[in-house]
């Protein structure tokens, strides 16, 4: 997506429309769906600045955890939140090397 200005406008607006739609969805569905809207906001955040061709090694261990364990709100909420608490673990490990 490194290409045109208006390509990567059109890329940040599709995550701005996912962050305002998923707030008014939010009223109106279950609560854990807030912390699973987050998180997959995170990884399409991660995506687009892939895209905009930034090294994002540090962060593709988390976008990996977010893939493989987003479904568990549907499955188990106990296990989801501690995903949860993983996912932070791990963010905190990767601001400290910064």
């Amino acid at each position: 997506m490194r290409g045109s200005a208006e390509s990567r406008e059109y890329e940040y607006i599709k995550l701005l429309s996912f962050l305002i739609t998923s707030a008014r969805g939010l009223v109106d569905e279950p609560q854990l769906y807030g912390p699973l809207r987050l998180i997959d906001a995170a990884a399409r955040l991660i995506s687009l600045m892939r895209s905009e061709g930034m090294d994002v090694s540090k962060l593709e261990r988390l976008e990996k955890m977010i893939e493989e364990n987003e479904d568990l709100v549907m499955i188990d909420k106990g296990k989801f939140i501690e995903f949860l608490d993983e996912l932070v673990l791990e963010l905190t490990s990767i601001i400290k090397e910064l």
